[in-house]
Formats: C-alpha cells, structure tokens, sequence
C-alpha cells in the first residue's frame, strides 16, 4: 500500500478510544488523515485527544441513546467525509444473567442499530467526488454461535446482513465491508480470556490471541486504494480458527 494513500481524507471513528480503535487512530493519524472520534468513555477520549493536540483530530463524548447525539454530530462535521469505521460496541455474557432481556436490548442497541442509524445519518455527508467506505466489526461469535452471549452473537450477525446491505445499495459511490476478529487482547474480552484461555488457544492454528494493531491495520487496507475492489465482503482475522 502507498504511503500516505489517506492524507488528507475524513474519517468518523466510534470506539476510537477501545483497544482497536487506539490503534487504529495512531496508523490513520501517521497516515495524515483528518479525524473525528467519538466514544462514550470520555474519560480515555481526553486522553486521546491530548495525545493528539493537532486540529486534524476532533473528539466528541456520545453513547447515541438520544437523538440529540445523531444531530450534534452531523452539525459538527463541517467537510465532506470519506468513510466511517463502527468499533463501538459492548459485550455481555447472558449465562447466568437474572434478566436477559436487559442484557439483550443493550446489545442490539449498542452494536446494531447504533451502526444503522449512524451509517443513514452520515450517507449524505459523503465526498460525492471519491469513492467511500464503511467498515464495520462483526465478530468471531458470529461465526461459531456463541452459546454464552446469545445477544451478542446475534448482534453481531445482524452487522453482517447489514455490510451485505449495504455494499449492494450503496455501490459504487461507498464500499462497505466488515471485519470478524477473534479473540484479540483487548479489554473487551479479558473475562473470556482469564475464564479459559487455554483452551481457546488450542483451537487457534497460531497459537496466540490477536493484537489491537493486526485488526486496525486490516481496516486501514480497507479504507486504501488497495481494495478499490472489495466490497460486501466480512474478512477474517482471527489467527485461522476460522477457516470458512
């Protein structure tokens, strides 16, 4: 990939001050694209923000449980944007839970229908001169049924019907993929990992879990000219468990 394929472009980032979406914000900020971050922990985006103290980074705290959020947002994206990555999501296991419908509106609401109402709020807001890209993360989970966070697997089944969607109605102006990782060292699955890795890591050919930086550096490909021809697809990147 040609360095610096993303100078100057718009990105919308939610999620950016996870795991993933750190690493995600430092390779795309190398790259010397303009940024707007948006997470509901306020507390790691100031970190962010005073990491990156330059105005090609724009930082704003919303969870989008009111409308209010959709419309500051669009209000505040003052130049044409070139893609949208969805990080943003929540993961709770539904074993043992008292009340399981709780636990299943969150995660519908988190990790689906947050993406949707993001993804038709900002179309119009798309440069109408480049070619434009969504990504949004699926899951592992997905793949394999996980039998212990039933809404969460189904959440995230929902991400994929909506990158095959998507890519259909929204080509060829804007591309729209996802990404399915695995278990990758990050907060968000630190109870899976602690409750049994071991296990885990005899089903994965690599033996080892996945780093924060081999999935954003999977997304920054997406956003390149490099993939100028993918589009509806779900990529893999999970160290081989899955090999369909």
């Amino acid at each position: 990939m040609e360095k610096k394929d993303l100078a100057g472009k718009n990105y919308v980032i939610t999620g950016a001050s996870g795991g993933i979406g750190t690493e995600l914000v430092e390779l795309l900020f190398e790259e010397g694209a303009n940024l707007i971050l948006i997470d509901s922990d306020n507390t790691s985006l100031k970190i962010l923000e005073k990491k990156y103290a330059d105005n090609k980074i724009t930082c704003f705290n919303y969870n989008f449980e009111h409308k209010k959020d959709y419309a500051e947002l669009l209000l505040s994206i003052k130049k044409p944007i070139n893609g949208f990555i969805h990080l943003a999501g929540i993961l709770e296991s539904d074993q043992d839970a008292l009340d399981k419908n709780t636990i299943w509106e969150r995660a519908i609401q988190h990790n689906l229908t947050n993406g949707y109402n993001l993804i038709e709020a900002l179309i119009p807001k798309f440069d109408k001169t480049d070619i434009g890209r969504i990504v949004l993360i699926s899951s592992l989970a997905y793949r394999r049924g996980a039998f212990d966070h039933i809404p969460y697997t189904a959440s995230k089944g929902g991400i994929t019907g909506l990158v095959r969607a998507y890519s259909r109605k929204l080509a060829p102006n804007i591309l729209v993929n996802g990404l399915a990782p695995g278990i990758i060292n990050t907060k968000m699955p630190k109870d899976i990992i602690k409750e049994r890795g071991d296990d885990l890591l005899k089903q994965i050919p690599q033996k080892r879990f996945g780093q924060p930086v081999e999935v954003a550096t999977v997304i920054v490909f997406l956003l390149s000219i490099a993939s100028s021809y993918i589009n509806g697809q779900i990529i893999n990147v999970d160290g081989g468990i899955i090999n369909s």
